[in-house]
């Protein structure tokens, strides 16, 4: 099999779906009739491979900075180091986002991106536990990260692709049931297992079962036969990807205004959730439990770390149950803001706290923004995004959330170890900040009424 890539010479103007319709590359989508993309009855597989993604994210964070502390690593060196997963988004994310919109397979355009994602995540899950010092742990993560994130952009553009309008905001609403599941599921057993490792491989197993599952039910039109086009002539590895990030650079002041406003909302609330990601399974062992790495009670304040998690991300589970309908009576917009400020008061909390139950409690009040923030933004996003374009933007959407981690992984640690003696709390007051600037910048976002009108639930079913 033979797979072939158009890219773009440039961007195009992406603030209409009048003007992409008539430049972009026409590619059907699945399940596409002539009068339109069919009803899904139930699109619960399409949303099954975020369980083992968010299966492998929640091991990254109970375990990875736990495991960077263990080899020697300070609150300011981790810091940088986990600066492996916002600049590989900011990177990668925008490159496979236009490949997938333009890969030409018998697979479909998606599929492939996330088989191979799962595979080469697998891989260095495997790996990282066995790492002999922290050089290699650190390189293991950036292969994670850069895997990771191989799938994310195809696999969320694949919504638009093969789920009609009125069920996209049910769609995204249970990858965020499938994600607090996972989560929920990874963090239980990271607090009750004593080896790390185990943790780390049965990562690997979620990862390959979970996207496999989807890449296999879930339906996408084979494009091998489409036409394929070169634009300047232009073949070469290195053109396409300077051609990419040309076009993704052009794409963000060219996207359509409300979408924009909306990405810069979205940024501080993920430089905010980055705070909670990095500094908490290291905060818990050290501020709570008063222990230092390498000793029984710090492994101890690891799995109650874990544990918090695990109530952050249940109710996260429970919460995605009622996002549909928070929206339809209150608004997307409405319901997002009301979760973010619970969110910040939470994070600042945190702070404060001085016994194990309450920073349990404190989790569980930010698995709410969190259910919301998983779903609800990119439901908005597709109120204003233009068909044939959906890889492109959701590739650019993620570079306003990964940029705002690389600054967060540059600047919080060394706060932490420069002016609060070594207090990762403090990280969580910054945190607590900027999600509260999130939901005031939200406020500027219009949402388009029918998104949030619709009467009674869509309807669910197989491909």
């Amino acid at each position: 099999m033979s797979d072939s890539v158009t890219i773009p010479s440039s961007a195009e103007n992406i603030s209409s779906p009048e003007a992409s319709s008539v430049s972009a590359p026409i590619v059907p989508t699945a399940g596409v009739a002539p009068g339109g993309i069919r009803q899904l009855a139930l699109p619960i597989n399409i949303s099954v491979g975020f369980l083992g993604i968010q299966f492998v994210w929640a091991v990254q964070m109970t375990q990875v900075s736990p495991l960077l502390e263990s080899m020697g690593s300070q609150a300011w060196l981790t810091g940088l180091i986990w600066a492996a997963g916002p600049v590989t988004g900011v990177l990668v994310q925008p490159i496979v986002g236009v490949l997938s919109d333009n890969l030409r397979s018998r697979l479909g355009r998606r599929r492939p991106f996330l088989l191979l994602g799962a595979l080469t995540t697998a891989i260095a899950l495997i790996c990282m536990p066995h790492s002999p010092n922290l050089l290699v742990a650190a390189i293991w993560l950036w292969v994670l990260d850069a895997s990771i994130n191989l799938t994310q952009g195809p696999y969320r553009a694949l919504v638009p692709d093969v789920v009609p309008r009125a069920q996209q905001t049910t769609a995204y609403s249970l990858m965020s049931l499938t994600i607090g599941l996972g989560a929920v599921v990874s963090t239980f057993i990271a607090s009750q297992i004593a080896v790390p490792q185990l943790v780390f491989y049965l990562g690997a197993a979620a990862i390959l079962i979970a996207l496999g599952w989807t890449a296999l039910t879930t339906r996408e039109r084979p494009t091998d036969k489409d036409p394929v086009v070169h634009p300047n002539g232009q073949k070469s590895a290195i053109g396409a990807i300077t051609g990419i990030l040309g076009e993704t650079l052009m794409a963000i002041p060219r996207m359509p205004k409300e979408a924009l406003k909306l990405c810069v909302a979205h940024s501080f609330t993920w430089f905010g959730l980055m705070c909670l990601f990095i500094f908490f399974s290291v905060f818990i062992p050290k501020q709570i439990f008063h222990a230092t790495p390498g000793t029984d009670l710090y492994n101890d304040g690891v799995r109650w770390a874990a544990s918090c998690q695990t109530a952050l991300n249940l109710s996260c589970f429970v919460v995605s149950f009622g996002i549909s309908q928070l929206c339809r009576r209150f608004s997307k917009k409405a319901t997002h803001t009301a979760a973010l400020v619970l969110m910040a008061v939470s994070f600042i909390a945190l702070n404060f706290i001085s016994t194990p139950i309450q920073a349990m409690i404190a989790m569980a009040c930010i698995g709410f923004g969190w259910a919301t923030t998983l779903s609800i933004p990119f439901a908005l996003l597709t109120d204003h995004m233009p068909k044939g374009k959906e890889g492109l933007l959701m590739g650019t959407f993620n570079i306003f959330i990964a940029a705002p981690g690389v600054l967060c992984t540059l600047l919080v640690g060394q706060i932490i170890s420069r002016f609060a003696g070594g207090n990762e709390g403090v990280a969580f007051v910054i945190g607590g900040i900027s999600v509260l600037i999130s939901a005031l910048l939200l406020q500027r976002v219009h949402e388009a009424p029918e998104t949030h009108c619709e009467e009674g639930p869509p309807a669910l079913g197989a491909h």
